[in-house]
């Protein structure tokens, strides 16, 4: 294990910062930090993802657990050393320190880690690598930073989701297809051991608690659908026709919302 794990000087209680700050990427982090504290009690399909992802994998040494939100529980896994968990919101990082006293807080970005090379035995993720604008650059980072051996396990948001909101006519936010994100696993770095593409559905009880899922883990749906300028409801009655049109489309168990999953499960070969 090298002695030196961070690109930069750290000091106890603080965030190394990535090098990578855009004007999206602070955005991001903005709406995250503001969802930190009610996460929890909008994150259905992230809870039902990390248990699928978690089932198919036994991390192992230092772990890297990027996009972590307020902390994931890995008690057991009894060969773990040592948990990092990476967030570009300071926010979910103060949210997991608070769970997770013994976890160590890095505040950066995925598309470029502020880690050395090799470092790290296992790299985790759940429903976070989709915000990331260049994932090529973001597997790139993960073959630098994991030794070789080294595990990676991915849950990622794929096209096809929220299809739900886009028949309302709500804009959601665009994801890769799968296939490119499984392009960016070069042959030379890697061997991708096992990868699907799974529907999860989530069920609700009201529009107004399926929309704040959505907004609670830091995502937003505006109105406006096909890529055209937002619409904002313009007040009681268009809300209550909205409302109207999503009853009709009511499950026994709810009002659905699907994501398509990618998981991916691979690792990094020897140079």
């Amino acid at each position: 294990m090298p002695s030196q794990v961070f690109k930069a000087p750290e000091k106890e209680g603080t965030c190394v910062v990535s090098p990578v700050s855009t004007a999206d990427v602070d955005k991001i982090a903005r709406q995250f930090s503001q969802a930190a504290r009610h996460y929890q009690e909008h994150d259905k399909v992230q809870r039902l993802s990390a248990q699928r992802l978690r089932a198919s994998m036994s991390p192992v040494g230092r772990l890297l657990d990027i996009g972590c939100g307020p902390g994931t529980e890995f008690s057991t896994s009894p060969q773990l050393t040592q948990v990092i968990g990476l967030d570009i919101a300071p926010g979910m990082l103060s949210q997991m320190q608070a769970s997770f006293p013994a976890y160590q807080a890095l505040c950066g970005d995925a598309q470029a880690l502020p880690l050395v090379d090799a470092s790290l035995d296992t790299i985790y993720s759940n429903l976070a690598l989709q915000w990331c604008g260049d994932i090529k650059a973001v597997i790139s980072e993960f073959a630098r930073v994991l030794k070789p051996g080294g595990q990676c396990h991915l849950a990622i948001v794929v096209d096809g989701s929220l299809a739900e909101l886009d028949a309302l006519g709500l804009r959601v936010n665009a994801f890769e297809a799968a296939q490119t994100v499984l392009d960016g696993f070069s042959d030379a770095h890697w061997q991708i051991d096992h990868q699907t593409v799974e529907a999860l559905q989530v069920h609700f009880d009201s529009l107004r608690t399926l929309l704040y899922s959505i907004k609670g883990v830091g995502a937003s749906a505006a109105m406006g659908a096909n890529d055209q300028p937002s619409a904002r409801l313009r007040g009681r009655r268009d809300w209550q026709a909205l409302c109207d049109r999503v009853e009709a489309k009511r499950q026994p168990e709810g009002l659905a919302l699907t994501y398509q999953i990618l998981f991916i499960h691979a690792s990094r070969k020897a140079s």
